[in-house]
């Protein structure tokens, strides 16, 4: 039976850490105030400098997030749904998105503008607790981007772009090696040939359209 859209955007809501141990009830009566907006496949959700002051949650499809640079743009991370978009621009004076991000498939998007946030987080401050805890993550995978973006080989872009996006030790590639090479800025002959090096070594394991990294596999 197909969900109402009501329930996606709860089921969406749920799975954010934004609404981490939150009642159920609390978390439906939030998704309902906000509103909702969908997006093309390959049409920007937020760009870079833009003022627009508002939180998403996304319900479906997929999407990536990039970081302007002068030479260019750099992959940040890959968005599925429940993840949280545009955290960095709120309750900030003259706060702006630093990021862009666009779609991969076509996606539904839960907004919150700030003011309803406020108010949620003022009904219950768990919800606070939980955003402040979020920012914190964020900050720790940001180092880990930077360390990214300042490596000076084709292995340690690719390595560190694999830890900051694995989900118990597994990547997933949904559109491809092609397309991952173009977003870390490297050929496609360097991104497999560092593969190839690093599946030699057992550091590394492809199956299809994953890669697993070994060294955090448990047996």
């Amino acid at each position: 039976m197909e969900q109402t859209p009501e329930a996606r955007h709860f089921a969406a809501a749920e799975k954010t850490p934004l609404f981490q141990g939150l009642p159920a009830a609390f978390v439906e009566s939030a998704a309902a105030r906000g509103y909702v907006e969908c997006f093309g496949a390959g049409t920007p959700v937020f760009l870079s400098g833009e003022e627009n002051r508002r939180l998403g949650v996304l319900v479906s499809g997929s999407a990536e997030v990039y970081k302007p640079t002068g030479a260019g743009r750099i992959l940040m991370s890959v968005l599925t749904p429940g993840a949280l978009l545009g955290a960095a621009s709120l309750f900030l004076a003259d706060a702006h998105a630093v990021t862009e991000v666009d779609t991969l498939t076509p996606c539904e998007v839960l907004f919150f503008d700030e003011e309803t946030l406020k108010t949620l987080m003022q009904e219950n401050f768990k919800l606070a607790e939980n955003y402040f805890c979020y920012l914190t993550g964020r900050i720790h995978f940001l180092t880990g981007r930077i360390e990214s973006i300042a490596s000076p080989t084709v292995a340690d872009k690719l390595l560190n772009y694999l830890a900051q996006n694995a989900e118990n030790g597994v990547v997933n590639v949904p559109h491809g090696y092609n397309r991952l090479a173009s977003a870390l800025s490297v050929s496609r002959a360097s991104l497999y040939r560092v593969m190839d090096e690093l599946e030699r070594e057992g550091r590394i394991l492809r199956k299809g359209k994953q890669i697993l990294l070994r060294e955090t596999q448990q047996d």
